[in-house]
């Protein structure tokens, strides 16, 4: 019977031990539950202001269509810019003269264009002359006796 009582005993006292550990177990899971839950709350607020910010810099910097301006204004002021518009297209357009069969006293368009190349080319033209003119003699072309040797 005393070794029954030993083994009845040391079986009381692993039978505790295991109690306490999945008891331990079960109180962790417990407390880690509301940490978890916290965690996904922290985050999801944390993205929310996140996506709010980005949304109020994106509507400060981003310019209003036409659309959202006539949406923002009163009726009287779309009243105000239609008497605007209006009055602006009703400005007589700028004076047109047409000549038909008869002489302009304006200069045609090849004289225009002449005008704007000439300078150009006289500034070319002179500087190829006194080019030709400061060359030394034996470089303007003419053969010299050097070069009639190796030619």
């Amino acid at each position: 019977m005393g070794a029954s009582a030993r083994e009845i005993e040391q079986q009381i006292k692993e039978t505790r031990e295991r109690m306490d550990e999945k008891l331990g177990a079960l109180e962790s899971r417990a407390a880690s539950g509301p940490l978890r839950y916290a965690k996904i709350a922290a985050i999801v607020v944390g993205a929310t202001a996140v996506a709010g910010a980005g949304f109020m810099v994106w509507r400060k910097t981003r310019r209003p269509t036409l659309r959202d301006r006539l949406d923002r204004l009163s009726p009287d002021a779309l009243r105000a810019l239609a008497d605007e518009l209006a009055a602006r297209l009703q400005k007589p357009l700028p004076s047109v003269r047409v000549t038909v069969n008869g002489k302009s006293q304006e200069r045609g368009t090849l004289w225009v264009i002449l005008r704007k190349v000439a300078p150009a080319i006289v500034g070319t033209a002179s500087t190829a002359l006194l080019e030709r003119v400061a060359r030394p003699q034996n470089e303007r072309g003419r053969k010299t006796s050097a070069r009639a040797s190796s030619g």
